[in-house]
């Protein structure tokens, strides 16, 4: 092995020349060969979706044995792809535009400390966590209680047959408690979304850490993007979890130990009992794209999550662009109990209108779903895109009162505080 290496050196060293023109030529093959794959998976695309609306007319509206065509999942060429009108793939020429005319700063305040009051910061309700949680899964804490919970019921008088527990992290992480099921969403608890050093920055720090939650039963991963799919609390929750993903992202969790892993393609449907008590997960279509490393863009599925109980509901979007497939949802499993939409990283609209939500597009797939409550996530955290910081806040206020929301129906929690929603009943 060694002499081979030093042959190659010394080939290199030789032909410096050469080597620089395979270079040149492979990145320009490279680069026409990307172009004319993504070329021929556009037209096949088109050519598919057209005879899926031949198809559509010929599938009864009532049935719901079977996911309607217009909104199954689509696989072509080695690659998924979105099955929607609404959506359009982004050109190289498209993000070069956003990048040199894209605004600097979100309004960030020169002092960060601004942020404590803008932005705040609250630990969980942990002895509420706590009593929603069976012996096993809960966590021992010391610290006096937050005051912000001083008005919470008493942990005596809840029910959580019928109350639900919603506790936003950041992103799109949160931590639900639904009939006696502890769920944990997209997870991310580090600093940065990449490594330590590499990628944007939270704005706020974390509430709390994994370990200081009682011990999730299900996770929830809606994609693998790095702000939704932290590597350090797969590696720390390991094969202890059921882990819930979207097609083709089972072997990367399968190189890293873990293969306690449901892969579900959309409209697909996973029974789990915990605790003797059944609950069931519904894979849904979302309107996104995949990828961790620029070279496995859409290998793997992006997808929303439903999680059914006895009479509860929970429904975990990720990152989408609104598509007419919401409505399908809400027909085949409204009404929903609870609803946890992305409201952030939106502008400018031009470019993040296909594959990311505004707080109105946010407002209208809450009533798409008939979700009694939602709350707003994906905002507030880490800063990729360029609407002001605090605009995710007045525009949902804004679309809320547009679309004659009632008081607390959709909110955008503060970060850590754990929300308590009683007597939701489907």
């Amino acid at each position: 092995m060694s002499r081979a290496f030093g042959m190659g050196l010394g080939w290199l060293k030789v032909n410096r020349p050469s080597t620089s023109v395979c270079c040149i030529g492979a990145i320009a093959g490279y680069t026409v060969y990307c172009l004319v794959a993504d070329q021929w998976i556009a037209s096949r695309r088109s050519t598919l979706i057209q005879k899926r609306k031949q198809q559509e007319h010929t599938v009864s509206t009532k049935d719901v044995s079977s996911p309607p065509p217009l909104y199954a999942s689509l696989f072509i060429g080695g690659r998924f792809v979105n099955p929607f009108d609404t959506w359009r793939d982004k050109t190289l020429w498209d993000f070069i535009k956003w990048i040199v005319t894209r605004k600097t700063g979100n309004g960030l305040p020169a002092d960060r400390s601004q942020l404590h009051d803008d932005l705040p910061v609250v630990p969980p309700h942990f002895p509420l966590l706590d009593a929603f949680s069976p012996p096993g899964a809960r966590r021992l804490h010391t610290k006096e209680e937050d005051p912000v919970y001083a008005e919470y019921p008493g942990i005596e008088s809840l029910n959580r047959d019928s109350q639900i527990t919603a506790t936003w992290l950041g992103q799109s992480t949160c931590f639900v408690q639904m009939e006696g099921l502890n769920i944990l969403t997209d997870p991310i608890f580090k600093r940065r979304t990449v490594f330590s050093w590499l990628g944007p920055e939270r704005l706020r720090p974390v509430p709390c850490q994994l370990k200081d939650l009682p011990h999730p039963d299900i996770v929830l991963v809606s994609h693998n993007h790095f702000d939704h799919l932290d590597i350090d609390v797969v590696k720390a929750l390991g094969n202890s979890v059921t882990w819930y993903v979207p097609l083709g992202l089972r072997d990367w969790f399968a190189r890293q130990g873990i293969y306690k892993v449901k892969e579900l393609d959309w409209w697909h449907e996973s029974e789990i009992t915990v605790r003797d008590v059944a609950y069931k997960v519904i894979a849904a279509p979302t309107q996104h794209w995949s990828g961790r490393n620029g070279l496995d863009s859409n290998c793997s599925l992006w997808s929303s999550f439903l999680v059914k109980g006895a009479s509860q509901s929970f429904f975990h979007c990720g990152d989408t662009g609104y598509c007419p497939a919401f409505k399908e949802v809400g027909r085949r499993y409204g009404p929903i109990s609870l609803a946890a939409l992305p409201i952030g990283s939106y502008e400018p609209r031009w470019y993040m209108c296909h594959q990311h939500i505004n707080p109105d597009d946010a407002v209208k797939i809450h009533r798409d779903l008939g979700a009694k409550w939602s709350i707003g996530v994906h905002w507030g955290t880490f800063m990729m895109s360029d609407e002001h910081y605090l605009a995710p806040v007045h525009d949902l206020k804004a679309a809320c009162e547009k679309y004659e929301l009632g008081i607390d129906e959709f909110i955008a929690p503060t970060f850590g505080k754990t929300l308590l929603y009683s007597g939701i009943s489907e």
